[in-house]
């Protein structure tokens, strides 16, 4: 007992410790912290618009930080990754892409918050997993921190609309199921019945389309020719057609 007691303490301290060492500055106003303009003005402006409306619209807070401040003792990317995004996230749903210039160590990628509890265990790690192999595709270590950013929000954009159509899913199911065997009769009928009004609908434009087709577009009287009755001129007579039969020799 006394040793797990220890060992805890023991744990509890090195824990500390790391946290001291780290040193965080202010978190940023919007959604990029790029303190010595590492990424060019350009490229974070476009992701401050592009992150800053997966935050607006969907509640999924992506950072993309250039941490400047070394990669503290005893502690890896990942580590110091999840702890800006448990100290700086704003929503229940976060992802920060952190990047220390100037290292070895390649861009990192780390999800976390309360919503992740709403998916199934593996279901995000996935989702992240892609996202970090379509970035780093990009040849710069630039282009691939803006494309992480890009590519986390767009998978967890994705994952929470599925989670949120699979919810309604479950419960029209639920209220299906409270409804009984009369409601389900009910609206079987109804949907019968919309879908052979969509049927009769589209038969009806094929028809129309068919017949404007076979209509003739080109009507027009023939050309009348006139000529002197029997072909003479001193024949006498009005101007008018003689049909003559054939001569039958």
């Amino acid at each position: 007992m006394m040793m797990r007691l220890l060992l805890m303490l023991s744990l509890l301290a090195h824990t500390l410790a790391v946290g001291q060492a780290i040193e965080f500055p202010y978190p940023p106003t919007g959604q990029v912290l790029d303190a010595g303009s590492w990424l060019g003005d350009e490229r974070r402006s476009r992701l401050e618009g592009a992150l800053g409306r997966y935050r607006k619209s969907y509640q999924i807070d992506v950072m993309v930080v250039v941490w400047e401040r070394g990669l503290p003792p005893e502690t890896s990317l990942e580590e110091l990754a999840e702890r800006v995004g448990e100290t700086w996230a704003r929503e229940p749903l976060w992802v920060v892409i952190l990047h220390i210039p100037d290292s070895l160590h390649r861009p990192t990628a780390v999800y976390g918050g309360s919503d992740t509890k709403k998916f199934q265990e593996e279901v995000p790690a996935v989702a992240l997993h892609s996202a970090v192999l379509r970035g780093m595709k990009e040849r710069t270590t630039r282009a691939q921190v803006e494309a992480l950013g890009l590519e986390a929000g767009e998978e967890f954009v994705f994952l929470k609309n599925r989670r949120e159509f699979e919810h309604k899913e479950h419960l029209a199911h639920q209220q299906q199921q409270l409804q009984g065997p009369e409601g389900r009769h009910q609206s079987m009928i109804f949907r019968a019945v919309i879908a052979t009004l969509l049927a009769l609908v589209a038969v009806g434009v094929v028809a129309l389309l068919y017949l404007r087709r076979r209509r003739p577009s080109d009507l027009q009287f023939p050309e009348t020719r006139w000529r002197r009755r029997l072909g003479g001129k001193w024949s006498g007579g009005g101007q008018f057609v003689v049909a003559l039969p054939p001569k039958i020799s």
